[in-house]
């Protein structure tokens, strides 16, 4: 978890010294989550939630969402690390949010546009 808080750490501060005025937080809608949630909410069984290794983040619209994917994939290319998914989700009601996940190794750089 540590490792996915210092890549959220630099999309807040990057986000913010680009686009931001003043201080806005990142909305996580999903973190960890236990087989059972995960189960209930339609996640695969291999997910990186389940080991801590993967957020969802609310964004404000399709043009936040890609800026901070941007950012991501940036600061990926910049600090020489990998990253293990981020994926743009899209469920059936129309909401959209970013995927993205770091884990301590196998990292797979995939990047993927899903319908929830």
């Amino acid at each position: 978890m540590k490792r996915l808080c210092v890549w959220l750490e630099e999309l807040r501060k990057r986000y913010n010294e680009k686009y931001g005025v003043g201080e806005e937080p990142i909305h996580i809608n999903s973190g960890y989550r236990s087989p059972q949630l995960n189960k209930k909410v339609g996640g695969v069984a291999g997910s990186n939630h389940l080991t801590g290794c993967a957020v969802d983040i609310r964004v404000l619209g399709t043009e936040q969402l890609i800026r901070y994917a941007n950012i991501l994939l940036d600061y990926a290319d910049e600090s020489h690390q990998d990253f293990d998914e981020l994926l743009i989700e899209k469920n059936r009601y129309g909401a959209i949010w970013l995927h993205f996940a770091v884990r301590p190794f196998s990292n797979r750089r995939k990047v993927n546009f899903i319908n929830a």
